[in-house]
C-alpha cells in the first residue's frame, strides 16, 4: 500500500455522527502539504468542508488547508517565473496567495495565538520574503515552534526569496538535510539547478525526491521533460549558391529550335 493510499485512508476515520475526525484530518492535511505535489496540495486545500471551517475543532485542519494553498501559489510562481510565457501564471499566483490569506484572517481573529494558525501565517510571510515577520511570529510561538519543521521552512523560504539560483541552492540543500520530510524545497532545488544550467543536477534532485515519494507526479513530469530527446530539426534541402530559382529562364531544358531547312 502506498503512502498516498495510507494518507487517504485517514479521511475515512469519523466520529459516530459521520463527521471526520478533526485530529486525523489535521494530520492528513499537513502530510499532503509536506509532499508539495500540486495534486495533493489541491486535495489538502479542499479537505475541510466549508461548513466546518468555523468550527474550533477543525481549526488545525482549516489552517493547514490555507498553508497548502500558500504552497500551491508559490509553486505556480516558480514554474511561471521559469517560463517565457509565465506572466499569466504569475498573476494567478498572486491572486491565489491573497485569496488564501483572506481565508486565514478569520482564523487569526478567532485564535491569534493558536500554533496551527501561526504556523500557516509564518509560511505566508516566509514565501513572501519577509524574514522579520517570520521572526516576530516565531517569538510569539516559541513554545510550540521548536522542533516544528514548518517554522524552519518559513525562515528558509524568507532567506531564499529573491536570491539568484546559485545563492539559493546551498540554503535549500541545508534545509533538506535537516528536514528531509518537507518536500516542496526539493522541487525548488531542481528548478534552481536547472536555472543555473545544471540539468544533470536537477535530475539528481528529482531522483532524490522520487526515491522518497515515487508518486510525486510533478517530479515525474519534470524529469521526463528533462530526459526527453531534443526535437529533430528538419533541414531544408541544400541548393547550390548560384542556382537560379526554379521559375527563372534557363533552369528548365531549352526548347529545341524549329527546323527551317526543310520546305514544303
Amino acid at each position: 500500500m502506498t503512502a498516498t493510499v495510507v494518507l487517504s485512508a485517514l479521511l475515512l476515520l469519523a466520529t459516530g455522527s459521520g463527521v471526520p475526525d478533526p485530529d486525523a484530518l489535521g494530520r492528513e492535511v499537513l502530510a499532503l502539504s509536506a509532499s508539495g505535489d500540486p495534486a495533493r496540495l489541491a486535495r489538502a486545500s479542499a479537505a475541510v468542508p466549508e461548513s466546518l471551517r468555523a468550527d474550533p475543532a477543525f481549526r488545525s485542519a482549516a489552517a493547514g488547508g490555507v498553508l497548502a494553498r500558500f504552497l500551491a501559489a508559490a509553486d505556480l510562481r516558480e514554474t511561471s517565473a521559469a517560463s517565457p510565457e509565465g506572466a499569466a501564471g504569475l498573476r494567478q499566483s498572486r491572486m491565489d496567495r491573497e485569496a488564501a490569506l483572506e481565508d486565514l484572517r478569520p482564523l487569526v481573529l478567532q485564535a491569534p495565538d493558536d500554533p496551527d494558525v501561526l504556523r500557516s501565517l509564518s509560511v505566508y510571510y516566509g514565501l513572501d520574503g519577509r524574514p522579520e515577520e517570520v521572526s516576530r511570529l516565531a517569538a510569539r510561538a516559541s513554545e510550540t515552534s521548536a522542533g516544528d519543521p514548518w517554522w524552519a521552512f518559513a525562515a528558509m523560504s524568507a532567506a531564499v526569496r529573491g536570491r539568484a539560483p546559485a545563492e539559493a541552492e546551498p540554503l535549500l540543500v541545508a534545509f533538506l538535510a535537516a528536514h528531509p520530510g518537507i518536500h516542496p524545497p526539493r522541487m525548488s532545488l531542481a528548478r534552481a539547478r536547472l536555472a543555473r544550467g545544471d540539468p544533470e543536477g536537477a535530475v539528481g534532485a528529482l531522483d532524490d525526491l522520487l526515491a522518497l515519494d515515487p508518486d510525486h507526479q510533478a517530479a515525474k513530469e519534470l524529469k521526463a521533460r528533462l530526459l526527453a530527446p531534443p526535437p529533430v530539426e528538419r533541414l531544408a534541402p541544400v541548393v547550390p549558391p548560384n542556382a537560379p530559382p526554379p521559375s527563372a529562364p534557363g533552369f528548365l531544358p531549352r526548347k529545341r529550335a524549329k527546323d527551317t531547312s526543310r520546305s514544303g
